[in-house]
């Protein structure tokens, strides 16, 4: 990439509100999309950023001007979409941390099996945290204090982007770290060597058949297919997804037919 280039996908990074939500279609983050712009694609795809986005990338590209991709949530007095926060329901957590791992900037807190919190002030609204809750705990609402100023924005974008940088990076390590923390298992006798070690029957996994009461398998998929089904419906009611949408049919449907049977 030449130096022009890098300078170029730099600025049209800067003007993208870095909320990382993959709004835009790339699920990467904000950079991605910068540099599929510099590349062609449209630049109004940006969602959060709504209206003002669109027409300062627009400006910058000497590109015309495009109507900005709609967002589900009213536009504010600066003509963006309303901002919003994620907001956790606490005596509903089960602390499977599952939403920490999802957040791009690292604005949620806690541990295994202890309740979680949504640092506020850091939450971008992605909406990330949604899918990944097995307990739909989860609820967005606006955000309503005061607009900042050009200058607050500048700086929430870079701390935003640092955030999420460290965020990647951090979860780069956690994965290295798994990946060589796995115990590397050595046969050291067969299964016939082992029976006469030990002089009695060993069950293999082909001879052991484990066989769970029908009745429970029955319930725990019911449940299970419950909860898909509330996450998307309330996924759904916050933003229209075409194939979250037959996911949600196509469950309804296997509900229905479990329940008749």
């Amino acid at each position: 990439m030449s130096v022009s280039v890098s300078v170029l996908v730099h600025q049209i990074d800067q003007l993208l509100p870095q909320t990382q939500c993959g709004l835009c279609g790339h699920s990467a983050g904000c950079l991605p999309y910068a540099q599929a712009i510099h590349e062609g694609e449209a630049a109004n795809k940006c969602i959060p950023g709504g209206q003002p986005v669109a027409d300062a990338l627009a400006q910058l590209l000497g590109r015309e001007h495009l109507i900005a991709e709609p967002s589900v949530w009213d536009i504010q007095a600066d003509k963006r979409p309303q901002r919003i926060k994620a907001v956790i329901r606490e005596d509903e957590c089960i602390g499977c941390t599952k939403c920490i791992a999802a957040c791009p900037v690292d604005a949620i807190i806690g541990s295994g099996k202890m309740m979680h919190s949504v640092m506020t002030d850091l939450c971008t609204g992605c909406e990330l945290c949604l899918a990944p809750c097995p307990v739909d705990c989860i609820d967005l609402i606006a955000d309503t204090s005061a607009l900042p100023t050009a200058q607050q924005r500048i700086s929430e974008q870079n701390d935003l982007r640092q955030r999420y940088k460290a965020h990647l990076l951090r979860e780069q390590t956690r994965r290295e770290q798994r990946i060589h923390a796995r115990p590397t298992i050595q046969a050291s006798a067969s299964t016939a060597q082992l029976q006469a070690i030990i002089g009695q029957n060993i069950i293999t996994e082909e001879t052991a058949v484990i066989q769970p009461k029908q009745d429970a398998q029955l319930t725990i998929e019911l449940a299970k297919i419950r909860t898909q089904i509330k996450k998307l419906q309330k996924q759904l009611h916050v933003r229209h997804d075409a194939n979250k949408a037959q996911q949600l049919s196509a469950l309804e449907q296997r509900l229905a037919a479990l329940l008749e049977a």
